[in-house]
């Protein structure tokens, strides 16, 4: 079962991804978090297998919780969905996120994406910059 854990300040996003994802409940662990700090909690005392966050948020932005991930967690799968386009957000995260989705996004197009990329990890590549679906 594949652990994921989503990041974001707005806690209708993340009961919204709650609802969304319900019926993945039995492929999926999921865990949800409403800030960058209380995700590296969560990182500290569980195993994770991918990462999506927001990319604006206040304290910690998606960017900078993605970089402490990627050195403390290089294994973990990380993704940025955001509903920022701008290429400011998409320069900060390159190299950090793996993948970079626009919201809102569909549940097929989320699936997609995390059996996309854990599947190139499964073969032994490692996927090194942030693809973008915006």
């Amino acid at each position: 079962m594949i652990t994921i854990l989503f990041v974001d300040d707005e806690s209708n996003i993340l009961q919204g991804l709650q609802r969304m994802l319900r019926p993945m409940r039995r492929e999926w662990n999921l865990c949800f978090a409403n800030s960058g700090a209380e995700a590296l909690t969560i990182l500290a005392e569980k195993q994770v297998d991918v990462i999506v966050s927001d990319m604006k948020m206040p304290g910690m932005d998606g960017a900078q919780l993605l970089e402490e991930v990627s050195h403390k967690y290089p294994h973990i799968v990380r993704i940025i969905l955001s509903g920022y386009s701008e290429k400011e957000y998409m320069v900060r995260s390159n190299g950090t996120a793996h993948e970079y989705l626009a919201k809102p996004c569909d549940t097929e197009r989320l699936k997609d994406a995390v059996y996309a990329i854990g599947a190139l990890q499964d073969v032994g590549q490692t996927p090194t910059s942030a693809r973008s679906d915006v």
